[in-house]
């Protein structure tokens, strides 16, 4: 929208939001602020892991944002910055950006990929046996 003003957004032809509505930044899905009941459909209806990798892949993009503000403010960065940094570029580029197009499952595969890629499995703060079930094998130490 204009300016980024959310305020007044402009109703879709049927009158209201039926879905939900997604803001886009910078050919990007900006996730917080975002709104979709498809959401609900994670729970229980696909991959086991689909919820506990959707919020943990969330809360460490939020953490990235805050790094992205002390870096910004001249912050000495640490070597968990560090990480948060490379996740977060790959999280937008891999996952968030408009012409990414691949099927649940390969998201889901892909999601667990850009996590070993930047993190140790405890650093990630999800589930042991989600972990042992689906990190991806050729990057466990």
């Amino acid at each position: 929208m204009p300016g980024d003003d959310v305020t007044h957004p402009v109703p879709d032809n049927t009158g209201y939001i039926t879905e939900g509505q997604y803001y886009l930044k910078n050919g990007r899905i900006e996730p917080f602020g975002s709104l979709s009941r498809l959401k609900q459909q994670v729970n229980g209806k696909t991959r086991e892991d689909h919820r506990a990798l959707m919020d943990g892949m969330i809360k460490l993009y939020s953490a990235f944002r805050d790094t992205l503000e002390k870096k910004a403010m001249g912050f000495i960065m640490t070597p968990w910055d560090e990480k948060l940094l490379k996740y977060g570029e790959q999280f937008e580029k891999r996952m968030m950006d408009l012409s990414v197009n691949i099927p649940l499952e390969k998201a889901l595969d892909l999601g667990w990929e850009i996590l070993s890629d930047c993190f140790n499995p405890e650093e990630t703060g999800l589930r042991t046996e989600l972990i042992n079930k689906f990190w991806p094998k050729e990057r466990i130490g």
